[in-house]
């Protein structure tokens, strides 16, 4: 009896440890992460995706740039989703993205295919239409890579209303793909398969809340980028047809990573890599330092000044000082100790997460400790100076 309950709770054990590297497969990660790995969601607190897009939103206000990225992220889900309901339907289906295939730079009968549309997809058009009164629950296997809290959850969702609408002109257009949040169409929750309609609704929403010149959350791309996107979205196709692939935006899509990785990640990985702290705390953290040390040396020199024997009364005043001294080293370094220890990391104002990336917690229990010894000992040495000096009364 005794060894098959230790064989069950070896088991149980095993499969607790299989589950916890599921969850979280940066945990044998021996160094910081990259913009990608934080972007395909592949790390913990505090260097996750939530935490970033807290950061581009709140620290960096450029959340837009990282919306842009997750939006496209998952266009190219909703592509895949319209793959599988086409195969789900009996459809013989070469390539893993016909849309994104079709137009790939330098993809075979790129020059030649991109003005027309595909007859498959004319003849998929009509079937899926005449089925989408029908039901699926097509589950899709990759998630859209956008950051999740408590409080929101992001995931494309197109609406019904809109796909009745002609387009009369782009602003019109404009008015009615910038929402992300209306209708009642998701890629999980949906009551009938995906069309090319919802491709081109998708990619023309990402255009006129991102790109289109004035538009709600418009970005900085190049100029000739930008062009070549407005030609695709505006022009390339029929009406009934127009370019929807993720091609689109494959270039804006690159200079936008490569401007977060070169501007932003590396003042996110120094905020929440090498520190603990919010930017309140921060600032807290000296207000606290300078009071402390105001109280500290407010004492000693009372002592002094009034003369008290034994000089080792003016030892009390170490308790003030160090405090004073040690969240000044806070307020530089933007680590608190206290948060070391109790292992965890300041995303909001007085908000704290576990720090459950193992490489990041050892940076923060280093650094903690050579600040914790340095702060003693400076505090020491303040002590001895003013432990020395010999009293006068005036």
């Amino acid at each position: 009896m005794s060894s098959q309950g230790n064989t069950s709770n070896n088991t149980t054990t095993e499969k607790d440890r299989r589950l916890a590297d599921a969850t979280y497969p940066a945990l044998k990660r021996d160094r910081l992460p990259t913009l990608q790995e934080v972007l395909s969601r592949k790390t913990a607190p505090p260097v996750c995706l939530y935490n970033f897009y807290l950061y581009m939103r709140d620290r960096e206000k450029v959340s837009e740039y990282l919306d842009f990225y997750l939006d496209v992220l998952e266009h190219e889900v909703l592509c895949k989703a319209y793959l599988k309901d086409l195969k789900k339907l009996g459809l013989d289906v070469d390539v893993e993205y016909p849309e994104y295939e079709r137009y790939r730079p330098g993809g075979s009968n790129y020059e030649k295919d991109k003005l027309r549309p595909s007859a498959t997809n004319i003849g998929v058009q009509r079937h899926m239409s005449s089925s989408s009164r029908g039901s699926d629950n097509t589950v899709i296997d990759d998630p859209p890579s956008r950051p999740e809290s408590p409080s929101s959850s992001h995931i494309i969702e197109i609406s019904n209303e809109n796909k009745q609408r002609p387009l009369a002109h782009r602003d019109s257009v404009r008015s009615n793909r910038t929402n992300t949040t209306t209708g009642n169409f998701s890629i999980y929750n949906r009551e009938r398969p995906f069309t090319r309609e919802d491709l081109r609704e998708s990619a023309e929403r990402i255009y006129y809340k991102y790109i289109y010149e004035g538009s709600e959350k418009e970005i900085i791309l190049s100029n000739h980028i930008r062009d070549k996107i407005a030609h695709a979205i505006e022009e390339e196709g029929d009406a009934q047809h127009k370019r929807a692939d993720p091609w689109i935006f494959h270039e804006a899509k690159k200079e936008i990573f490569a401007f977060m990785e070169r501007d932003h990640f590396p003042r996110f990985l120094k905020a929440r890599a090498f520190g603990n702290m919010h930017v309140k705390q921060i600032k807290m953290s000296l207000a606290i330092g300078l009071f402390c040390l105001f109280i500290g040396f407010a004492v000693v020199l009372s002592l002094i000044f009034l003369n008290r024997k034994p000089k080792t009364l003016r030892l009390w005043s170490f308790i003030p000082i160090y405090f004073g001294i040690s969240n000044l080293f806070a307020y530089l370094t933007r680590l608190s100790l206290l948060f070391v220890l109790l292992k965890i990391s300041e995303t909001k104002f007085f908000h704290f997460q576990r720090v459950r990336e193992p490489y990041i917690y050892t940076l923060h229990v280093k650094k903690g400790i050579k600040y914790f010894l340095l702060s003693l000992l400076v505090s020491i040495i303040v002590m001895v100076i003013f432990t020395t000096v010999p009293g006068h009364r005036l």
